[in-house]
């Protein structure tokens, strides 16, 4: 629902916010040292606009700026395991950039959500039925996808092509019908050495390493490869305009173009 009232009154608080989007994305079910929901607290404790994004980085925050943006929401943050946290070199200066606008992050919450997930919306992008998720080395974030009829490796390469706007890398055979595809964004190739199931025809992902084209070859799927960005940006796309939606605020969803 819409709170007008919020809206009408300059805003809407920047911790209710940032509460609603982590119960909605139910962070507390995910293992993710990335620091997921509110990551820096700016000046203006009311946002009426919203700047979306992929990764948290100076061009984008600088967009934000110009579009006077309260909030910038984006699915890779400033925090990764292992990373030094203290606010100096790139990291301060990633921070400067924001101005006083807040910074708000969600990874694996947004990757694995049934509905604005990353790879729930990918599924759907491709016309294949969401029937589970698989269980691996991050928990239940990869969609498995069914199609209703198989279809040819070079039809889902055209959806891909048109939808992402990324000509896909494939590895592994292309001549047989796909029925059943594994999808996973971003650096996604892992899941060619997951426990899969043994009807897999297809792997859908972002990014590979080396090994994972002999894999796909020994283990005879088709892998589409299309880009860690290109994958990964609709999920914090659809978030923004149904956070928007929820308050009643505007949402802009800013493309930082990478080509990896």
């Amino acid at each position: 629902m819409t709170d007008s009232h919020n809206a009408s009154s300059g805003g809407v608080p920047l911790m209710e916010i940032a509460a609603f989007v982590n119960d909605y994305l139910r962070i507390s079910d995910y293992s993710d040292a990335s620091m997921n929901g509110l990551q820096v607290q700016g000046e203006r404790d009311r946002v009426s606009r919203i700047v979306t994004g992929v990764t948290a980085n100076v061009a984008l925050f600088e967009a934000a700026r110009q579009r006077n943006a309260d909030l910038v929401m984006t699915h890779h943050g400033l925090y990764w395991k292992g990373a030094d946290p203290r606010l100096t070199g790139v990291l301060g200066q990633r921070v400067r950039a924001l101005s006083g606008m807040s910074l708000m992050a969600w990874h694996l919450p947004l990757d694995g959500h049934p509905e604005l997930g990353n790879n729930a919306l990918l599924a759907k992008m491709l016309g294949a039925r969401n029937t589970g998720y698989l269980s691996g080395s991050y928990g239940s974030i990869t969609v498995i996808g069914e199609f209703e009829n198989p279809v040819a490796a070079e039809e889902i390469r055209s959806i891909i092509v048109q939808d992402l706007g990324r000509d896909p890398f494939i590895m592994g055979p292309q001549d047989h019908p796909i029925r059943k595809i594994v999808i996973c964004s971003g650096g996604g190739g892992f899941v060619l050495g997951e426990d899969l199931p043994p009807d897999t025809d297809a792997v859908f992902t972002g990014e590979v390493q080396e090994h994972h084209y002999h894999l796909a070859a020994e283990r005879g799927i088709t892998a589409f490869v299309a880009g860690h960005h290109a994958t990964e940006r609709c999920g914090i796309r659809a978030l923004g305009e149904f956070t928007a939606r929820h308050f009643g605020i505007e949402a802009v969803f800013v493309d930082i173009p990478s080509p990896l």
